[in-house]
């Protein structure tokens, strides 16, 4: 899935099976791809992502990943996020990766779980970084934790 170069105001994922029905399983097997877009709400719903979810440089309002699951990783590079969520969630076999961004709002990452590694470097709060706690408790080995702020 990729959304490139323009303005939407809500990005959803939403399952189907190969013929088209309706949610029989929430798992997404393809790669998301957001690049250069301006979004007011992206949501993940809850759901498997079996590949990387990358955004890069692009500005959306609201990035809610309640309950995502997701085992590819994720990777945010130079774009301004108003609120990040990314709660009751995780479970990531491949890095998540935060770089070069700015976060306008709320950033939260409270009862996730995090088996790889969460590199965050080089991004500006301007609600603070009290999120860096939860992190913390989110890993399950110290040694995922890379959070330079």
């Amino acid at each position: 899935m990729k959304v490139t170069k323009g303005y939407a105001d809500y990005i959803t994922f939403l399952f189907d099976d190969e013929q088209g029905s309706p949610i029989i399983s929430n798992l997404l097997k393809e790669e998301v791809l957001i690049e250069k877009c301006i979004c007011r709400v992206v949501d993940t719903i809850t759901g498997y992502y079996e590949k990387r979810i990358e955004i890069k440089d692009s500005v959306i309002l609201r990035l809610d990943m309640y309950a995502a699951y997701i085992y590819g990783g994720l990777t945010i590079t130079n774009s301004v996020i108003g609120y990040f969520r990314l709660m009751d969630g995780g479970y990531n076999r491949e890095p998540i990766i935060i770089r070069n961004c700015v976060f306008l709002g709320e950033v939260d990452f409270d009862e996730s779980v995090l088996k790889n590694d969460i590199i965050i470097e080089d991004c500006i709060f301007l609600k603070g970084h009290d999120f860096v706690e939860d992190i913390r408790y989110a890993v399950m080995k110290e040694e995922y934790f890379k959070v330079k702020i």
